[in-house]
């Protein structure tokens, strides 16, 4: 896939740029929570050297979120039913992806609960790098590349217990 490097654990540098964004995001949307998700949130485990943030308001208060994002520089990629992905600096140059998504909502839980089982369940922290691995040479965009990972995503959370079924969005 073009653009993606998978570079080696950096777990200070990673968190470092995730504590100045937070920063940022919190005065932008002071009444948002921000947690860093992704890859570069797991230590020892092998990413692409792209922060990913969920960020995550309240219903009432997504659509005014978005613009307030879009309208300081971070590129909305997309949007669907109570989540948007938006880059930074742009979608060419991604440094940064921040998930805006419900407080709450089946998104946030899921993400959440995604990362927390890779920093706790070693099995799951090599399996997700080889899925990663083979969707960045099988794909040649983001979403693909996303695509190709659900799959795997899903597994792990299934094991965990961590489904769909019976949930609110």
């Amino acid at each position: 896939m073009r653009g993606f490097n998978s570079s080696g654990p950096d777990p200070l540098g990673w968190a470092v740029r995730f504590k100045a964004l937070e920063e940022r995001l919190k005065i932008l949307l002071p009444e948002a929570s921000v947690e860093h998700i992704g890859s570069t949130s797991v230590p020892d485990l092998p990413a692409k050297d792209v922060i990913d943030v969920l960020v995550g308001v309240e219903e009432d208060e997504w659509s005014d979120a978005l613009n307030i994002l879009g309208g300081n520089d971070f590129d909305c990629e997309g949007h669907r039913e109570g989540h948007a992905w938006l880059s930074f600096p742009d979608r060419e140059d991604r440094k940064v992806v921040v998930h805006l998504v419900l407080t709450g909502g089946r998104q946030w839980k899921r993400r959440n609960a995604f990362r927390d089982i890779l920093r706790r369940d070693a099995q799951a922290r090599m399996q997700y790098p080889n899925i990663k691995r083979e969707a960045a040479h099988r794909t040649a965009d983001w979403g693909t590349y996303t695509a190709h990972k659900a799959s795997v995503v899903t597994q792990i959370l299934d094991k965990a217990k961590i489904s769909d079924r019976n949930k609110p969005s």
